[in-house]
């Protein structure tokens, strides 16, 4: 069996969880990894019944990011075994994982499992600072070892999937309120505007953002080697205040099987 990881990833949190899945499937061959962050282009690819794929995508206001959904479908299955992931910041994943669900089976895969872990909050990053952490790790490479028992079992063709939490139709997406701004410390090298997964930030002008397309996703944080850029304002600490005094009870990884 071979195992390919999918992944939406800008601050390299739900690419942790991915790999810890897929530790837990435990193949001699080394995974391959999709890396569908980057506006590079991706090529078609197919997969097959002996292979396994392992999805991972963030939570954003409560759906699956709409970039993220539009690379998915560079990707097709022919009833290949799936491992669906969502990663969120400590509030709710809402219908995110569902919402994979469908996408993932839409294109041809058979998902036997999956779960949604705890991260960092991408915008108010005070919130599950720690996370993931060593037991989350430990239930994603679970969530691997016990879905390639499934895959592994003649009974995994009568199995169904039990109902998984969230909703149909899925609920509004929300839009960005904050938006990442370079400050004193920016030398202009370009690096966020180059990782920006979709392409907000001024190539000429480093310090100029298009909040229309931005996503806030914190990518440009995350690759800015001298942690130039920030959320900031007034505003936006007295909403992240508000937001760590409703969310910051930590909250559990949610996983569910084919059974």
């Amino acid at each position: 069996m071979t195992v390919s990881l999918i992944y939406f990833s800008a601050t390299g949190t739900t690419k942790k969880i991915v790999e810890a899945v897929s530790e837990g499937v435990a193949v001699d061959n080394a995974p391959v990894s999709f890396d569908i962050t980057s506006r590079a282009d991706i090529p078609a690819t197919e997969f097959g019944e002996n292979d396994m794929v392992i999805f991972g995508v963030p939570v954003y206001a409560g759906r699956v990011p709409a970039i993220a959904a539009g690379r998915l479908v560079h990707f097709r299955g022919n009833n290949t075994p799936a491992i669906i992931v969502t990663t969120y910041g400590n509030r709710e994943f809402d219908d995110a994982l569902v919402e994979l669900c469908d996408l993932v089976t839409a294109g041809g895969f058979d998902v036997i499992s999956g779960g949604a872990f705890i991260a960092r909050h991408s915008i108010f990053p005070d919130v599950a600072a720690a996370r993931p952490d060593a037991d989350d790790l430990k239930t994603a490479t679970e969530l691997g070892r016990k879905s390639a028992a499934i895959v592994s079992s003649s009974a995994r063709i009568l199995a169904k999937l039990p109902t998984i939490k969230g909703n149909r139709p899925y609920r509004e997406p929300g839009k960005a309120m904050f938006h990442p701004k370079a400050g004193r410390k920016c030398n202009g090298c370009g690096i966020c505007a180059e990782m920006c997964p979709v392409g907000a930030i001024d190539k000429a002008d480093i310090k100029k953002c298009d909040t229309a397309l931005c996503i806030s996703c914190a990518r440009c944080i995350y690759v800015c080697p001298r942690k130039a850029r920030n959320f900031g304002g007034l505003t936006y600490r007295l909403a992240g205040h508000k937001f760590a005094g409703l969310y910051s009870a930590p909250k559990y990884p949610y996983v569910f099987y084919r059974e």
